[in-house]
Formats: C-alpha cells, structure tokens, sequence
C-alpha cells in the first residue's frame, strides 16, 4: 500500500527542495517538511510546503537510511528491498535484513556532511575501507582545485594549457563585468580563450544561454570547436537543446534574438564596426544587442583602426557609459593624448645595450617628462639603471627584465581601457616555460617562400591571353576617353586571380558577370561581384568572351592534377587552394581520375552539404590525402597540419591571401609547410607579376600582415591602377612604395601596442604551470579513479578500453552499484561525459578529459561530499609488538580554504558570485588537507613522523577490523565506558583543531598569501593613483577602486581562513584482538 504524501512521517520531495525530507506537521493544506543531517542535527532545515506540490518518495535500493533504536542510539544501513510503507534494512555485519516502517527511516538530504565526528558518535560509522577507496580520490580532486585554481573551464576543456591563453579566460572568468575585447594577433588563439570562457560561465550556472556572431565563413569552425573542443552539449536541455546559437555577419535580422543571452561573442568585430555614426547599418543594430547582454566578449585582430570612428565605434559596444559617440572629439583628444607616450614606451630598447647606460637613460627621461608623479615607475627606472655597474653590466638578462618591468607597468597601468587583452607574437614566443617540461611551447608552423609550378596548358594559355588582351584594350579606351581607371583596375583584379591554374571557365564566369551584372553561377563572392560590375562595360568585351567560349582547349585541369600528384608524397597531408569558382571541383574530380588513385581526396566546398566539410576535414586529419578547397578554404579553417600548400590560384587582394595563408600559419608544432605557387610558363605575365607583389612588395610569405588590414587593399589598388595605367615596368618601380608603406602602418600599430599589449604573468602563468604539472600525474589520477569508480568498496561501475585509448564507464550489468539510484543519478551522466581520457596528451576530438568541471568527475565529487560513508570510521589495528596498553588515537581531517565571506561582501553579487569568489579565493590561497591525530593517554597532539606515518597506512586484512555496532563495545571498554566516547572525541577535536591553528608551516602559508594579495592590492593602488592623475590619458582613471576592495577583502580571508572538519578516523592500536576487550 503505497503512503500518501502529506501523511506525518512519509518521506518526500518538492521543486527545489534539497534533497528528501520528512513530514513532521500537517495543518491548513500544508506540510511541514524537515530535513535530516546527522543522528545530532535531526532537524537541519525546514519549511511549510503546499501539500500539492509534493511527491512521495520511494526508497531506491542501496539508500543510505538512518534507524533510531530504542536505547537513543542510531544505527546506519541500507536499503535492499521493500517498498513504502515497509522497506528491508541491511545493517552492517547483521545476518539477516531488518523490516523497518518508512516512518522509522530518514535519509540525509544533498547536502555535504556538516559534521562527520557526529556520524561517528551516533554510531554510524561505517567500514574504513571506504574511506580507503575514497579518500585517494579526494585528495585528487583537492590537489585539481588547488592547482586549477578551480578553474574548471579550463582544466576540463579538450585543448593545450599555454600561459597567455590561460591568463587571458582567467582574468575574464574572475571579474564581476565580464565585458572584453580580445585582441590577440591572428593565430594566437582568441577562439580558444572565449571558449574558456564560455565553458566556465556555463559550468557556473548551466541554465546560462550564449550567442555568437560570426562570420559566415567560420560558423562550421565556431560549431565544431564548441563541440570538439569545449563540449558545450554537456549543458544541452533536457530536450537537447545546445545551450548557444550561431549566427552569421549578415544575418541582421536574427542578433535581436541574443538579447535575452547571458554572453554574447562577436568574432571578427571590428569588420561590423566600420562605422561613422551609431546609425550606420549593421553596427547600430549590433551595438543594441551588445548593449543588452551582461556580458561580451569582442574578437578582433586588428582593434587599432586608422579611422577615429572605427576605433570608437568598438569600444562603444564594450563600454557605452565611457566611449561615447556624442564625444568623438573628445576621444580624438584622448587618442592624441596618449600617442606621445605611446612613442616613448615604443621606443625602449627591448634588449638594452649594456654598455650604453646613457641611452637607456634618455629613454627614460621621456617618460619621466610625461608621468612625473607615477612613483612605481619611477622605482622601476631606478631598478634597470642600477643593473648597470662602472663597465657595463655583466646581468645581460637582469637588465632585460628591469626594461621589461617598465615596459610591462606602463602598459598595464595606461592602457586605454582596462579590459581590453591583446598578446602579440614576439611577447609569447618570449615566454619561459617550467623547468619540469611538463608544459608545450606555444609555437608556430611559420611560413615559406614558395616555389612556382610553371604549368604548361594550352587551355591556360588561352586564359591568360583572353585577360591580357582585355587589359591592353581596356587600358587604351581608358586613356582615349579619359575614364576613371580605378573601376577598370579593380576588375582587373578579378580576372588576373582567375589565372595561374590553366582553366578558362572561371575566367569566362567573370567576363559573363561583367556583360550581365549578375552573380549567377559565376562561383564570384559578393566582393568580387562588386568589383567586376562597378566600371562600365566597354563594346570589345562581348567579342572577347564569345572566343574565349568558343576555344576548344581542355588540359587545364588535368595538367594541374598531374602536377600535384608529383609533388605529393602518399603519406602526406596536402591543401591545395583553389578560390571560388568552379576550379576546386574540376581540380577533385581530375585528382580522381588519375590512372592510379595516387591519394585519398577530399573536398572542402561551398556547394558541401552541411557538415561535410567538417567531415572532410577530420577525415583529412586523420587519414592524410589531398584537400582541394575553394573560397570556404580561405578562412575559418585551421589546416596547420598540412605539410604541402599549393596555390593554384591567387586572390585578387593581399588581405584575402593573407586570410589562406593564415590558415597553415598557426599554432602548431610542425616546421612550416612547402609552398607552391601554380602559374603559366611566363616568369613576366600578370599571374607572376601579381605573386612578385605579394611575395616582394607585402612581404607576404615572411610576416603576416594581418593588423595591416586597412591599408593593405588601398596599397593594392593602387598596384592595380598602376598596372592598368602605367603597364607592369612601372607598376614593379613603384613596388618599394608599398613596403614603405606598410613599415610605417606597422611603426604606427606597434607604437599603440606599445601600451596596449598584455605581458602576461601573473596568476595566469602560475595556473598554466599548475595545470600542466598535474596533468603529468595522470597514471595516478587514472588508477585512485579506476579503484573507486569500478572497486568492491567504490561505485562498482563498469571500465571498458575504447578502441582509440579513451576509457568509457557505464553502469555495470552484473552487480548493483554501491551508490543508491539517486545519487547514482550525479555520476551516471551522458554518455560523452562518460568517455574520454585522464591524459591530456592522448586527447581526440569529441573525447573527453577527466577533471573537474566534466560532469562526470563533478557527479563524482558531489556523491563524495554527500555521501558519508567513509568520512566516519573506526577500527582496531592489531599491533603485536605494541608493549602498552591499548590505546585510542583519533584522526581529524581538516579542510584549510579562504574565508570567502569578505569576498562575496565586495562582490555584492549575491551568489551569482559565489563561483568567482571561489576561483579567487583558491588562487590566493591554495585550499589544502592537513590531518592530526590526538592520542587519547594525553590528549595531545602526535609529533612523531614514524607513528604518523603508521596511522595512516591504509586497511589490511588480517591486522585492520571494522569497529562496526557489534563491535564498537571493544572501543567503549578500552575508553572505560560508552559515554566516554561522547566527551573524549569533541574534546580531541578542539585539541586538534587549536594545534593545526598554532601550526608554524599553516601560519606562514596564510600569512605569506595575506602578504601577497596585500603587495598585489597595493600595486592596484599606485597605479590606480597614476591613472587618476594622468586622466587625459585613459579614458577610465577610477576603473580600479573596486578590485582594491576585492583585494582587501581577499587579503582578510586568506589571513584568517576557514577550517573545516571533513572526516574523522578512530583507531585502537592493541597487541591483542578486539574480541577480548568485549
């Protein structure tokens, strides 16, 4: 018969309630529900609940229950059978099950033990060999916190630690307005940071949605890595609804939709703020959504535009309160303000002459001029001018590190806005990795000059023909008519990229856009649409087309596919280029026909279904081959795998190509990839005329110019018009032009870097190091979860290898797990989170990893705290060569972690907060396990390390017994009675707790990090000074005030931190059993 719920003394549950609870009262429709803690604290919490909003409670088997007997004791057993109103009870070491009333039973709610040395002295205490298979593991999932300073977004994510990564998502994930602009140089990793992000903000609160605003050409990108990479379908809905959208730059229409987000992400902003007023289209629809959510994240390369507005128009979307449009003046005053100082900082020597102190000096004096009352920098200058002793410093690195300090302080302390994080390439590469290898260096494949394939094609020919005679006839009517020639040029642009690979259609696709005005299927991007039709179209062109159609040649495609299949090894990982148009696919299927498939191909097109080219790409990955990729190629994709490039073809601008390159030139630790260059057999024609540009004038092939955006397609047009105008001699003369020019855009980018750029450091470097060194403790970590996840005194859950190395844990079909169903629920999550690795290294796609913050793991730590079993023991250790008397010995362990109260004052965020206040709480103290033990003769204090270190060994058969209910009589008789218990283990556990208090290594630990958050808070004071004083030069002087209270009151938890009991052990050291002290 099954009890309703409402009826006193039937266990049950409600929407939001913390855990099952306890009818203790009934009365006017209501219920009064209490919640049971420990056989001490019965009534842990309580509240009046509406008698329709609860549910009835059957007891699944292997729950924990809690039975009073009749003489005030308690006795701890499990569940095995029955049903509500009766369940069968199995006590530990009884012979047979106990029928026990519902009303008779209660169940501890989900919440971690309060007290364990209650459950002990209520006689609840269970085997010690639990606590042998869990405390292993507890002591790993502290050492995680401790290390990942619990940072689980980070330390779960499927991706490599490195420090700036690391130090950029921690800086975001530990500050209250997470609103930031990400500016990293291309390569760097900016997607990997904002999914840090993204991951931890959910792991926080998972009821949390994001929206991301990218380009069209990186959704699938964006899509797989969340997924690969950052698993965020760990959070989907119970309906499985992935807890973030993707929407593209041009889909204006559907951002409204992201006003509701938590997080919005904006990759490649600053293409949607080229705007000169907040009314342009799409930018002020872009800055309505942006200014909706609490939180951003703003992606760009290249933030520091040439135009006053753009650099504004982005910083609005971060910051409207501070960046104004009703005040361009003012910021156009700001930005001269800085750029003086800018310049002077830009100007010190990053490796300083040793022998030159003078100069060092007249540097300094430049920025003594413009910040005279800034003390710290003052100090710093003095630092690096007394590295240099009477014949030059012998502390080349010393010296280095002083000017680096400076560098570093002026940067930190006047960056125009205070959350904007930009690392750049050579400040990384400087980075020091830790002295026990256990951290990868954040390279790059780099880039190489490319070799040229000269093809020789008849169709080719042809092509190349066709586009010269367009440009000689264009070229005369121009002057005959005196046109504009910039329209011409910049078509002429487009047909030129159409040449090199010895096909015609697409040149003809281009002609036909000319004469129609329509895209069609032409294979043209919007881009070059617009290029092609905006110059009127002249009478010879029809003319040219028709013969151009009318050619019978065919032996482009198959002459290219000949030339690669000669310069691709079999094992090798190829990428061949192919931009739009029909190429790509004539390139596959040419590649496929060869007489013997030489290579697997695969095909990474637009006209791809969705998915496919992800699919491509993995399958690319993994097996090797060819990939021909058209336009969809030329962003997006990371391809720094590939050890072969060929470009069949080149885009008509640099920044286009500077985009395909950027997709081989990345992080990754392989050398750079052989290039090729495919193009006819004229070492003077256009084709080659427009690769010596790239490769000479834009120095493409040594150095991205990827922050060069702006100028880099002015600089081409007017090669174009030149070309056009002039003819390809003098467009080559005036080649040096452009590399002038691009040296002086790149002097103007660094001299703002100069104060914009991060210099790492910090915490960030700390937890990279941390991370990684635990990471290289993963046979550890595998085998402590190994033994409680699979163990007889574990979850007896099932393990099984995966064929690809990855460990897959599932429910074990022979035996019921140790956990009831309820608790077992935590841990037995989906699928995916269930299978993966606990080596970082061994990590693939999809897979995932073993930390904290993988629901999995997080399932397993929730169980540990709730769960008691193992946190209260007693047993009897069989000593015989032990010449005293028995003796008792209780073990009290302690949890040592920042007071977090101060903390959650400052923050005033509630317990939205909480996560925060936790990561910075770990991070100024590490949290820590300290164990005591008190001997019971004098209630003092164990201070020898060889009985300590004999305490702890773990249970043995044959020495170790179990103090269980039937036997726990030995104990009270060695105590000289059962009340004994009750005074000598609270007395033992203030001893305890006093000692670890006094303790001189605790002492210093809290101290030493109260000193460290104090210096650090401090630091934030001066600088925050100098910002107020040179307030013409920042745009936020004030923005620190309140992170210094943070700090205070982070410095106030760390000094006097929280202590915790969190298990207790009782032991009988004896040289004879325990059956004679019954």
């Amino acid at each position: 018969m099954m009890r309703v719920a409402g009826t006193i003394g039937s266990l049950v549950t409600f929407e939001g309630a913390p855990g099952i609870g306890r009818v203790e009262a009934v009365a006017d429709g209501k219920a009064r529900i209490v919640f049971f803690e420990s056989p001490v604290e019965v009534e842990a919490e309580s509240h009046w609940i509406a008698l329709d909003r609860l549910r009835g409670v059957a007891l699944d088997e292997q729950t924990r229950v809690f039975v009073p007997m009749v003489d005030g004791r308690w006795r701890a057993g499990r569940v095995v059978g029955g049903r509500t109103p009766n369940y069968f009870v199995r006590f530990p070491n009884v012979p047979h099950d106990v029928d026990i009333p519902e009303g008779s039973l209660r169940v501890r709610w989900d919440r971690p033990t309060k007290d364990p040395l209650q459950v002990l002295l209520a006689g609840a205490n269970e085997t010690p060999r639990f606590r042998d298979a869990r405390q292993p593991v507890r002591n790993l999932l502290l050492a995680e916190r401790a290390a990942s300073m619990s940072a689980t977004g980070l330390v779960s994510a499927g991706v490599g630690i490195h420090e700036h990564q690391v130090n950029a998502a921690l800086r975001i994930i530990n500050d209250p307005i997470q609103r930031y602009l990400l500016a990293d140089e291309v390569g760097m990793g900016k997607t990997i940071q904002a999914g840090f992000v993204v991951r931890q903000l959910l792991i926080d609160d998972p009821t949390r949605r994001v929206g991301f605003i990218v380009p069209e050409a990186l959704r699938e990108q964006w899509q797989a890595e969340l997924l690969d990479k950052f698993y965020l379908d760990d959070f989907a809905s119970s309906d499985g609804r992935l807890p973030f959208a993707i929407r593209g730059h041009h889909e204006v229409d559907e951002w409204s939709k992201f006003q509701g987000a938590d997080l919005l992400v904006i990759d490649e902003a600053h293409q949607l703020a080229r705007a000169e007023s907040p009314d342009d289209q799409p930018y002020s629809e872009l800055a309505t959504v942006a200014h909706a959510v609490p939180s951003l994240l703003l992606l760009s390369a290249t933030p520091f535009s040439r135009k006053t507005t753009s650099h504004l128009a982005l910083l609005h979307l971060l910051d409207p309160a501070l960046f104004k449009w009703s005040d361009v003046d003012g910021f156009e005053r700001l930005l001269e303000a800085r750029r003086e100082l800018a310049m002077a900082v830009f100007g010190l020597d990053e490796e300083p002459d040793p022998e030159n102190p003078e100069l060092l000096a007249y540097q300094f004096d430049a920025l003594r001029r413009l910040l005279p009352e800034d003390e710290l920098l003052a100090a710093g200058m003095a630092t690096a001018m007394d590295a240099f002793g009477e014949n030059g410093t012998a502390d080349r690195i010393g010296l280095k590190r002083a000017v680096a300090t400076v560098r570093a302080h002026v940067s930190e302390t006047y960056r125009l806005h205070h959350r904007v994080i930009r690392n750049r390439r050579h400040v990384v590469e400087q980075h020091r990795l830790d002295e026990e290898g256990n951290m990868a260096p954040f390279e790059f494949t780099g880039r190489e000059r490319p070799k040229v394939i000269r093809l020789d094609s008849a169709e080719g020919d042809v092509a190349v023909n066709a586009v010269e005679t367009w440009l000689r006839a264009v070229s005369a009517d121009v002057a005959d008519r005196e046109m504009d020639p910039e329209p011409y040029a910049r078509a002429a642009s487009v047909l030129v990229s159409r040449l090199g690979a010895g096909t015609r259609d697409d040149v003809i696709a281009a002609l036909q856009a000319r004469l129609l005005h329509a895209s069609g299927e032409t294979g043209l991007t919007w881009p070059e649409l617009q290029r092609l039709t905006e110059a009127e179209v002249l009478p010879f062109e029809q003319r040219l087309l028709e013969d151009l159609e009318g050619a019978p040649e065919r032996d482009g495609s198959d002459k290219l596919a000949d030339a690669i299949a000669k310069r691709v090894k079999p094992a090798q990982r190829a990428v061949v280029f192919c931009g739009p148009g029909a190429l790509a696919g004539q390139v596959a299927a040419a590649l496929r026909a060869l007489p013997a498939p030489f290579q697997l191909v695969h095909e990474h097109l637009v006209s791809s279904p969705a998915g496919a080219r992800q699919e491509a790409v993995m399958a690319w990955r993994d097996k090797g081959g060819v990939l021909v990729a058209d336009q969809s190629g030329d962003v997006g994709r990371n391809f720094q795998q590939a050890e072969i490039v060929i470009h069949a073809r080149l885009p008509w601008g640099p920044n286009e190509f500077e985009q395909r390159i950027g997709r081989v030139d990345r992080y990754g630790t392989g050398r750079p990839a052989a290039q090729y260059v495919v193009s006819d057999l004229d070492p003077d024609g256009l084709h080659t005329t427009w690769l010596r540009v790239l490769g000479t004038g834009f120095g493409i092939f040594g150095e991205s110019i990827s922050a060069m955006q702006e100028i880099a397609d002015s600089l081409a047009d007017v090669f174009w018009s030149n070309l056009l105008v002039e003819g390809r001699d003098y467009a080559l003369e005036r080649m040096p032009d452009i590399g002038s020019a691009l040296t002086a855009e790149r002097r103007r980018i660094n001299e703002l870097d100069a104060l914009e750029s991060s210099y790492g450091g910090g915490e960030g470097e700390a937890l990279a190091k941390n991370i990684s060194s635990f990471d290289s403790r993963h046979e550890q970590v595998e085998r402590a979860y190994l033994k409680l996840i699979t163990g007889a005194e574990g979850f007896m859950l099932s393990s099984r290898r995966q064929s690809d190395g990855s460990i897959r844990f599932d429910r074990d079909p022979h035996q019921a797990p140790l956990v009831s169903p309820r608790l077992l629920a935590r841990v037995v999550t989906r699928p995916e989170s269930r299978t993966g690795y606990f080596d970082r290294w061994q990590l693939t796609a999809g897979r995932r990893m073993f930390r904290r913050g993988n629901p999995f793991i997080d399932g397993i730590e929730s169980v540990l705290a709730i769960d008691d079993r193992g946190q209260a023991s007693a047993q009897w250790r069989l000593d015989p060569g032990w010449p005293h008397d028995p003796l008792v010995y209780f073990g009290y362990d302690f949890l040592i972690e920042a007071n977090l109260d101060p903390v959650m004052n400052a923050l005033g965020h509630g317990q939205d907060g909480f996560a925060i206040a936790r990561r910075r709480g770990d991070a100024a103290l590490s949290p820590a396990f300290r164990r005591i033990w008190i001997a019971v003769n004098d209630m003092a204090p164990v201070a020898d390390d060889g009985v300590i270190t004999y305490l702890n060994q773990p249970v043995m058969k044959g020495r170790d017994v179990n103090l269980n209910a039937s036997r726990i009589a030995a104990l009270h008789g060695v105590l000289g009675g059962e009340g004994v218990l009750q005074v000598v283990g609270p007395e033992g556990y203030l001893v305890a707790r006093d000692h670890l208090t006094k303790q001189a290594d605790l002492v210093r630990v809290t101290q030493r990090a109260g000193v460290t958050v104090s210096e650090r808070t401090d630091l934030l004071v001066a600088q925050s000074k100098a910002r107020q004083v040179a307030s013409g030069m920042v745009a936020d002087p004030g923005a620190w005030s309140r992170e210094i209270a943070i700090g205070r009151a982070l410095e106030e938890g760390v000094i006097a931190p929280s202590v915790r009991l969190t298990a207790v052990t009782c032991l009988v050291r004896s040289a004879q059993s325990w059956s004679e002290y019954v």
